[in-house]
């Protein structure tokens, strides 16, 4: 019982210490978030989407205006590839970083989880074989 409450305690120190000393980084998304009724943004800031990379991996922003969320999607993959979304104020140059960070598990595809974009630009960022390639801000 003594090895398994240290065990814990240690786990929860180090989330503890994440959570402090990096707040910009979200595993979960945002409450009120769905992905219902979904959309690939063409018209987008400083960028494309979707992104191909030069391997074939294709990494898209995907929104939806009925949750006010958009969410990344990396296909065309392989197991450990990344996907995450960063968001920002419009005016703002800097930006929270790797939202819903993930990798593929198993299979091609991946999705991030929804976050709040209203009144926001977000843009999806993957990477694959040492490279990162991000959509332009929507």
């Amino acid at each position: 019982m003594g090895t398994q409450f240290r065990r814990l305690s240690c786990v929860l120190g180090v989330v503890a210490v994440v959570l402090v000393l990096c707040p910009a980084v979200s595993f979960a998304g945002d409450p009120d978030c769905s992905q219902e009724g979904p959309f690939t943004p063409f018209e987008t800031l400083d960028g494309d989407n979707p992104v191909t990379m030069l391997n074939g991996r294709v990494v898209e922003l995907r929104a939806s205006n009925k949750s006010k969320c958009a969410w990344g999607r990396i296909s065309h993959g392989t197991p450990g590839e990344e996907i995450w979304t960063d968001r920002r104020e419009p005016s703002a140059t800097g930006h929270e970083g790797f939202l819903g960070h993930t990798r593929i598990d198993s299979g091609t595809v991946k999705f991030t989880d929804a976050f709040k974009n209203d009144g926001k630009l977000m843009r999806a960022c993957g990477s694959s074989q040492g490279r990162i390639e991000c959509t332009g801000w929507f």
